[in-house]
């Protein structure tokens, strides 16, 4: 029997040895490919894990600078409303026209009862107010008198008061426009606008403005029509220095939140795959050995990441080695207080000088249409975001100088006002420099000249469609120049103190802004290739 075997075996020795390689190579390749597999299977698991991981941490990102932002948006509407106070002519204006009121309806029987010489000097001071007061009517300004009392229909709060929220306060709700921008149509379209004028004037009666002393003459004529044009000017001044300062710290915040966000999570990384492997290597080694080697097992991985990024990296970078400590996270977040103080009065200094010049034409009393008043502004923004080259050609600037410390010395100013002393206002650590140059890069990169012309769009957009909706009632509707002057100072009061604040929520989810910010916070590859 066992012959048999032995000889059949031997018969087939060959077949059966090559079945046995058939059957072992398919077992070999079964095995590679399960562990292939499992490997592959592992690496997606892994990738998404981490691409979840690296989601939540953009997202609460995100999330941090719209609080951020929102943190300081108290500071630079206190700035921006004391240094363009519109209430404080509007209500000038009022005085003067509450004033001239008082005179005019003077009663008739105090002259008849005085003596007949002393008739006509009274008689001549009253010919003389009428004549002053038809002088100023007669002017574009003088004539749009009733406009000013509701410029100042919803006078802004005070800095103690922005924190506390109201249901009103989004300036895109018809509420928040309709009792100042519909008591303005209806004075700029009204024909007897000194009786109107008088009546809002009682109706919104400010007690600190009775103190002004009206004297009817022709050189207080003039005071009126300039302290006008004054309120035009500056009611559009600020409206677009607000849209453009809360753009720009919206942008630069952005920058500064994910470049700081970035190198936390590189770190968080680093510190997770050190403690993984040495976890690792600690269960894999003896017990004993793992007691007496395991602190140089840790420091020769250490070691050896560091020799990784040393040959990536130079010097200058040696951020990606050291990361960014607490002391230094903080000098570049106070790069903010160059903006909040500094920087919008740039800002507001080159939107002032736009509206001079487009602006200064454009009467109180000629009627403008949404469609009209959008191509004044986008001629003012023309003129802001861009300037003229020595060759006579157009380029667009980068505002970097609003936004950073154009000196050395400047920057060293800025940090001992953030409360750094001068002793720890060192401007050439490694860190800060890396993180400062970058920054630098970053502005002056055609990405953030397209993300900031599309949220300056965006800005504007929101703008008109509030007017849009409570101011101009159609596409053809057409006000007096006066009658629009309400809504924009409404509108840059409550784009300040607004709570929620639409203008900030709007330029956050924007998803130039929002991609532009993945692409700072993700730009990290080529240093752990």
């Amino acid at each position: 029997m066992l012959n048999s075997v032995s000889n059949y075996v031997y018969e087939k020795r060959t077949k059966l040895s090559r079945a046995a390689g058939v059957i072992g190579g398919l077992y070999l390749v079964g095995q590679y490919a399960s562990a292939r597999i499992t490997d592959t299977r592992d690496r997606i698991l892994e990738d998404r894990i981490a691409r979840e991981n690296i989601r939540k941490r953009f997202r609460q990102n995100m999330q941090d600078i719209s609080f951020t932002i929102m943190t300081y948006m108290p500071l630079l509407s206190k700035h921006i409303l004391d240094e363009m106070d519109v209430e404080s002519l509007t209500a000038e204006l009022q005085s003067l026209s509450r004033a001239a009121k008082r005179q005019n309806v003077r009663p008739v029987h105090e002259q008849s009862a005085l003596p007949q010489h002393q008739q006509s000097p009274r008689v001549g001071s009253i010919w003389s107010l009428e004549s002053s007061v038809e002088l100023v009517h007669s002017s574009d300004a003088q004539s749009e008198t009733s406009s000013a009392s509701f410029l100042s229909v919803s006078p802004r709060p005070e800095v103690s008061q922005l924190a506390e929220p109201t249901p009103s306060a989004p300036f895109g709700e018809p509420k928040t426009l309709s009792e100042s921008v519909v008591s303005s149509s209806v004075v700029s379209s009204s024909s007897d606008s000194g009786l109107v004028s008088a009546h809002v004037s009682d109706s919104y009666h400010r007690p600190s403005t009775d103190r002004f002393i009206y004297i009817p003459t022709e050189c207080s004529a003039r005071s009126k029509a300039d302290l006008w044009r004054e309120v035009k000017l500056l009611t559009v001044t600020r409206t677009l220095t607000v849209l453009y300062s809360i753009t720009l710290l919206t942008i630069f915040t952005n920058i500064q939140l994910s470049l700081l966000g970035r190198y936390k999570f590189i770190q968080s990384v680093m510190q997770l795959e050190h403690d993984e492997d040495a976890h690792s290597r600690r269960q894999s080694e003896p017990f004993v050995s793992s007691m007496l080697f395991s602190s140089l097992v840790d420091l020769t991985r250490s070691q050896d990441i560091e020799a990784l990024l040393d040959q990536k990296t130079g010097w200058e970078d040696s951020i990606w080695q050291e990361g960014v400590d607490a002391e230094t996270e903080r000098k570049f977040l106070t790069l903010s207080w160059w903006i909040l103080n500094v920087g919008w009065k740039d800002v507001g200094e080159r939107v002032r000088r736009g509206v001079e010049e487009v602006f200064e034409g454009v009467s109180l009393k000629s009627k403008i249409g949404a469609i009209e008043l959008h191509r004044l502004i986008s001629d003012v923004r023309r003129r802001v975001e861009h300037e003229i080259t020595f060759e006579g050609t157009e380029r667009r600037i980068n505002f970097l100088s609003t936004l950073l410390p154009p000196t050395s010395s400047a920057l060293s100013h800025l940090l001992t006002r953030g409360g750094f002393p001068p002793a720890h206002s060192d401007t050439h650590e490694p860190a800060f420099t890396a993180l400062m140059e970058e920054t630098r890069d970053l502005l002056t990169s055609s990405d953030f000249a397209l993300v900031l012309e599309r949220a300056l769009d965006r800005g504007t957009s929101l703008l008109f469609d509030g007017l849009s909706r409570n101011v101009f009632a159609g596409e053809e509707v057409r006000l007096r120049t006066a009658g629009v002057l309400p809504g924009l100072a409404r509108w840059s009061s409550l784009a300040l103190n607004g709570m929620p604040n639409e203008l900030v929520d709007n330029l956050s989810d924007l998803h130039e802004v929002a991609s532009f910010a993945a692409i700072i916070f993700s730009n990290y590859g080529d240093h752990f290739r």
